[in-house]
């Protein structure tokens, strides 16, 4: 099955070379293209989603760095078309794959596409499936950091800012728990288990009483408020004997 793709461009010119570039590819079908971000953001949200977005930056009514953080989720691969390069560091920050400056060639685009489609990519995957994400850590300005989500063993809130712990490193930002909390809820694999901790269910190496035993000799102590919620996933997770004793 060729990967879906949708055009976003105010400029019909653009729209008429990118069709002609995805038409050029056996690879990809074009599903629908938008001269209208606005109306693009609205059937988007409505639809199950697409392989590949090629999306302008400078269109009218809204952005198309701000009509990403909308429609993000819709679509396993974002890439950037647009003349300006003011904008890449914006489109990092969104999580763009790539950012194609115009005027572009065919084989160029080419070359970017047979990249991104080089990577598995699951049909219409949400964030859920996302592997890893950035965060803005506190000892340099615009510094960002990729966090791998199967490394992370805790996050611990400590006053205006979280630490995430990791099997190589600590990572410091100023985040909440909450917000952190709502990104690791995409996967299966977290548990909040005290007001200012958040452990992997995968990094687990021993339950002594009230105290997980975690990798790097963590400790991290249930809150009682959050006993119910841990106990009931150990019990869900344990291998019990049926013999009577």
């Amino acid at each position: 099955m060729p990967y879906s793709c949708i055009i976003i461009d105010d400029e019909p010119d653009a729209v008429e070379i990118l069709t002609d570039y995805i038409q050029q590819m056996p690879e990809l079908k074009l599903t629908n293209s938008y001269v209208d971000p606005v109306v693009a953001m609205a059937e988007i949200n409505q639809s199950s989603g697409v392989d590949f977005i090629f999306m302008d930056i400078d269109m009218p009514r809204i952005s198309g760095i701000d009509l990403s953080k909308s429609i993000r989720d819709k679509c396993n691969r974002l890439v950037f078309t647009t003349a300006h390069t003011k904008y890449a560091f914006e489109a990092f920050e969104v999580e763009a794959d790539a950012y194609l400056l115009k005027p572009f060639t065919f084989a160029k685009f080419a070359l970017t596409v047979n990249k991104l489609i080089k990577v598995v990519i699951a049909p219409t995957a949400k964030q859920a499936a996302q592997k890893h994400f950035y965060v803005k850590t506190t000892e340099e300005r615009n510094r960002f950091v990729r966090v791998y989500i199967p490394d992370i063993i805790a996050v611990e809130s400590v006053k205006n800012y979280i630490k995430i712990y990791t099997t190589t490193d600590e990572i410091v930002t100023y985040l909440t728990l909450k917000e952190i909390k709502e990104k690791l809820n995409e996967t299966a694999n977290f548990i909040q288990v005290h007001r200012s901790f958040i452990i992997s269910t995968d990094h687990i190496e021993k339950i002594e009483g009230s105290l997980v035993k975690l990798p790097k000799e963590m400790l991290i102590p249930i809150g009682t408020f959050f006993k119910d919620a841990f106990f009931e996933y150990l019990n869900k997770h344990t291998i019990k004997t049926g013999r009577m004793n």
